[in-house]
């Protein structure tokens, strides 16, 4: 008799078909395929779920109560200050996610994600309860573990490690298509705040200019299903937005540099080897670059000048993979192991 395989169940933001979070997602299902689970990830793409081997769902209906295990990640879902509106967030997913699968008697575990800060007190009080939930609460840099100790969060509830998008590589097997072109993400007019920067409309034109002049060398890159907002100022460039986690790895592993403003893409890119900068729209964006070492190659676009874009395209261009930052790397992913390795 065939033993019946343990089920698992991923819950984040995937109804947002954002590549960070379903990368991460991505891999916590490979993770838990590895340790024996069957796992279903409710909202994942039709498509992103026949490449895992995960099971779709539109929904979450009576998936709580046939889970073994509910695996809350990750990305930054227990902050309210990560998105596009400060103040707005994913905890209120994430609260209804760790009490369901509590009620229904289900180990919670929540893993490699940013927590903090936060604008609301609402916003607190969801990410303590959450932490109260969960059997472990998978964090993946310091100022998060400080951000929910400052909460009361206690060490033993807290682990901390690396975001898990460093181990892409090492989880997911897709092919390079080496094209050797310089990724550039730049689509920031949705995060308001930002534009209060009097230095902003020249720093987007720049870019836009930088992309005309060298259209056949860049690559126009969105981490969502829109067109980039690169993409009028030069229509003729190589484009690549992202649908499926299939067609967007082989490509964006293919870059030689990257400059963007957004988190996951400078992270996934670090785990191909691939050098990076950021002039930033969410400060989570510092934390990493700090991390790896490269503090230098990220500012915060609520203060940056078209100096600073000028300065990060010139070194984009003519930078190379150190030993150093190979040591980096392999450190960090040890790191971001430890926030899927004590998942039972």
């Amino acid at each position: 008799m065939t033993d019946t395989p343990k089920q698992a169940l991923v819950v984040g933001p995937y109804r947002a078909h954002n590549f960070g979070d379903d990368l991460v997602g991505a891999i916590l299902a490979k993770h838990l395929q590895r340790v024996g689970y069957e796992v279903t990830i409710p909202r994942l793409s039709e498509e992103n779920s026949a490449w895992l081997g995960t099971r779709y769902s539109a929904d979450y209906d009576g998936l709580f109560e046939g889970a073994d295990a509910v695996v809350v990640g990750g990305g930054g879902i227990m902050s309210d200050t990560s998105g596009a509106k400060p103040g707005a967030s994913y905890l209120d997913i994430v609260a209804n996610a760790g009490m369901e699968g509590l009620l229904a008697g289900k180990r919670v575990y929540v893993t490699s994600v940013g927590a903090g800060p936060w604008i609301l007190e609402k916003s607190k009080m969801l990410a303590y309860a959450v932490s109260l939930i969960a059997e472990k609460v998978g964090v993946r840099e310091q100022e998060s573990y400080d951000n929910l100790r400052g909460l009361g969060v206690t060490d033993k509830k807290l682990l901390l490690g690396a975001d898990t998008a460093l181990l892409t590589s090492d989880i997911l097997t897709f092919p390079t298509v080496a094209h050797g072109k310089l990724g550039l993400q730049f689509d920031v007019s949705a995060f308001k705040d930002v534009h209060k920067n009097p230095h902003v409309p020249a720093i987007v034109d720049a870019v836009g200019q930088y992309a005309r002049a060298n259209t056949n060398d860049v690559v126009l890159i969105r981490n969502g299903r829109a067109r980039s907002e690169i993409a009028p100022a030069a229509p003729s460039a190589e484009r690549l937005s992202y649908t499926t986690l299939e067609d967007f790895l082989p490509r964006l592993a293919g870059m030689r540099a990257l400059f963007t403003s957004h988190l996951h893409l400078a992270i996934t890119s670090y785990s191909q080897r691939i050098p990076s900068f950021s002039l930033y729209v969410r400060e989570k964006t510092r934390r990493f670059y700090e991390q790896i070492g490269h503090p230098e190659r990220a500012i915060d676009l609520r203060v940056a000048t078209l100096d600073d874009f000028k300065r990060f395209i010139a070194a984009a261009e003519a930078a190379t993979w150190t030993d150093e930052d190979e040591a980096t790397l392999e450190r960090l992913k040890r790191e971001a192991r430890k926030l899927i390795d004590f998942i039972e």
